[in-house]
């Protein structure tokens, strides 16, 4: 598979990163408050820490969050 990325236009094409301006910023913080209600939920990746990622990047970070969060803890 290969990704042919381009610019973003709005209103022509979606996205392929998260488009960091004011707006958006704002409505990361907003999900970020009603994330915070839900017991349990770990949120992740390039939208969910309004972030860019490489893949290799997102792999480690999971598992890293995941020795924090649960340790020596048995999970299955």
């Amino acid at each position: 598979m290969k990704e042919y990325p381009q610019n973003y236009i709005r209103g022509e094409n979606i996205p392929y990163y998260p488009v960091f301006d004011e707006e958006n910023k704002l409505r990361h913080e907003k999900y970020l408050e009603e994330a915070a209600q839900v017991k349990n939920l770990i949120l992740l990746g390039r939208l969910a820490e309004y972030k860019y990622y490489d893949m290799d990047d997102i792999v480690e970070r999971a598992l890293n969050v995941f020795d924090e969060e649960f340790g020596d803890e048995k999970v299955l």
